[in-house]
């Protein structure tokens, strides 16, 4: 017995594994922040963070998800320019 996916399962199972990839690169963005932001911003580690730290940690991952935010628009023009540039 012979079972073919149908185009409809083709398309499911094409959007779970792009949703996943999609969970595991958002997983992997955050885990690149904390280690970048804990080791500029975190001098001392202790028990909880002081005013300073929590201000360096939420400033760098402001300027890392900002800068994030306009590579990733700049690479979609970019792909949008040269599919238009191939029609």
């Amino acid at each position: 017995l012979v079972h073919t996916m149908s185009d409809f399962d083709v398309e499911g199972t094409k959007r779970k594994v792009q949703n996943e990839l999609a969970a595991a690169a958002l997983q992997d963005l955050f885990q690149k922040i904390t280690d970048k932001c804990y080791v500029k911003c975190i001098v001392k580690p202790g028990a909880k963070l002081d005013n300073n730290d929590q201000t360096c940690l939420a400033k760098c991952m402001d300027r890392y998800l900002d800068t994030m935010t306009v590579v990733s628009q700049t690479m979609a023009a970019r792909s949008q320019q040269q599919s238009d540039g191939m029609q």
